[in-house]
């Protein structure tokens, strides 16, 4: 072989070398955009698929401060005071003040009928008079009566069959000493003196029987007179405590005719004390009136009062600012509470036209009306100036009270979660994985402590730097891979 044919040979050779490595290198490159493009579009597709898989949701940071309850209710204008007006008993109403009527001082508020007011009068007085006549009756009773004594006489009787007793008994032993004493023997004298003997013995046994009959007739007589002196002194007992009863009915009787003679002297009419507006009267005319009767009257202007539940009862106190907005249509005005008045038990009228009183709910705001009467209490703010209100004119109130406590945690309400654990909340912390670093949902345990309708006030391991879930698109719990909504 030449040395040219050699050197061409192995010019051949190089090129070929040369040929392969372009192509290899053109193969690694070929390989390498097809790894890279594999890689983009896995990375197109694994975030549409977190898109589509991974919850998105939304994050705040816990805070601090206060935690701001509102409560909202209804009420009504009212008297600053009111005053019961009763009306006098046993009288014919000729006409009286309407509800809504103003009354200045002095001015009728009811007009008896004086007719009827004269006849009562009269009445009245025929009553006393035979009162009178009965007490006298009853004094003469109390003297007692008087009464011959049954005793005396059958005393007198005893006394007598004792005296013929004593003269049987000594006749008795006249014969009986001369029927002992014969010593004759004519038999027709000693029979005369035993018949004479018998004789004077029956006497005396006769005389025995007689007294022992007037005995017994003056123990009879006796008792007797003891009943009759138990009963005389009971009679007499008797007639002076019903002489006493009829002293007490003249008594009431003459005050009542002094009463009605006093409401003759005023024409029959019932005035007002003071200026005052009637808020209710319920007698009607031509009533004839009992003395239960009532007219409220208001005194002293009008004020606001305000139906409190017993959340908000416990958290309104005076001097609280409160927004009003009367149902009449007038602009809302703030005011401030005046005072506070504990409800009556069982439930008073909240004073709202409709009978009914709004009560809270958890969040502090009012919640579902109870319905009836109930109200826990309410509270009372002057009448704004320039505000147009007029007895039983109805308003809404709305007031926002900070809670008492300063809380160093306070996480959205929506944040918080309950399960047969407790409370609890979710933030969204940082995990290493192949894919690189991927947001999750850690639980985070709390404590409630105060509530109202948007924050809630708790005791946990939370920094105020925490990301804590307030809302997501779709169900997110502990452990969930989550993105923060950008």
């Amino acid at each position: 072989m030449t040395r040219r044919e050699y050197r061409e040979k192995k010019e051949r050779k190089e090129k070929r070398g040369l040929g392969e490595k372009k192509f290899q290198k053109k193969t690694a490159l070929k390989i390498f955009a097809g790894f890279f493009a594999a890689m983009t579009v896995c990375t197109v597709f694994s975030r549409a698929a977190s898109s589509i898989l991974v919850a998105q949701v939304e994050v705040e940071n816990p805070t601090g401060g206060t935690l701001t309850s509102t409560f909202e209710g209804q009420g009504e204008v009212v008297a600053s005071e009111e005053k019961q007006v009763f009306l006098w008993s046993e009288q014919q109403v000729e006409k009286s003040a309407s509800a809504g009527t103003t009354v200045k001082k002095g001015e009728c508020l009811v007009q008896f009928r004086m007719e009827y007011l004269e006849q009562n009068i009269e009445k009245k007085q025929t009553e006393i008079d035979q009162l009178n006549l009965q007490l006298r009756q009853q004094e003469i009773a109390a003297r007692g009566s008087s009464y011959v004594s049954a005793a005396d006489g059958a005393a007198r009787t005893l006394e007598s069959a004792r005296s013929r007793l004593e003269d049987a008994s000594a006749k008795e032993a006249q014969a009986q000493e001369a029927y002992d004493s014969y010593t004759g023997e004519s038999e027709e004298e000693k029979q005369a003196l035993s018949e004479a003997l018998q004789a004077a013995r029956s006497e005396r046994e006769a005389a025995e029987q007689t007294v022992e009959e007037a005995q017994n007739a003056y123990e009879d007589a006796a008792a007797q007179d003891t009943v009759q002196e138990a009963n005389n002194v009971s009679v007499i007992e008797t007639a002076r405590l019903a002489a006493e009863e009829i002293r007490v009915q003249i008594d009431t009787a003459q005050k009542e005719l002094d009463r009605m003679k006093e409401y003759q002297k005023a024409e029959g009419k019932l005035c007002a004390e003071e200026d005052c507006v009637v808020l209710e009267n319920s007698v009607a005319d031509g009533t004839i009136t009992t003395g239960t009767e009532v007219i409220i009257t208001g005194v002293g202007g009008w004020q606001l009062r305000g139906t409190l539940d017993e959340e908000s009862k416990e958290r309104i106190s005076q001097g609280a600012g409160v927004s009003v907005s009367m149902d009449s249509g007038e602009r809302s005005v703030d005011v401030k509470i005046r005072s506070t008045e504990a409800g009556k038990e069982g439930g008073e009228n909240s004073g709202m036209s409709s009978g009914e009183a709004p009560s809270g709910g958890e969040d502090g705001t009012a919640g579902e009306e109870k319905g009836g009467n109930a109200s826990a209490g309410f509270w009372y703010a002057p009448v704004p100036e320039g505000t147009e209100a007029g007895y039983g004119d109805t308003f809404t109130w709305k007031i926002q009270v900070p809670s008492k406590q300063n809380y160093s945690c306070k996480i959205p309400l929506a944040a918080l979660r309950e399960d047969t654990k407790g409370n609890y909340c979710l933030v969204v912390t940082e995990e290493s994985s192949a894919l690189g670093t991927v947001k999750k949902a850690e639980r985070v345990d709390v404590t409630l402590l105060e509530k109202n309708g948007e924050e809630a006030a708790v005791e946990a391991v939370l920094e105020n730097t925490d990301q804590v879930i307030v809302g997501s698109e779709k169900y997110v719990e502990e452990g969930d891979q989550v993105r923060i909504k950008g």
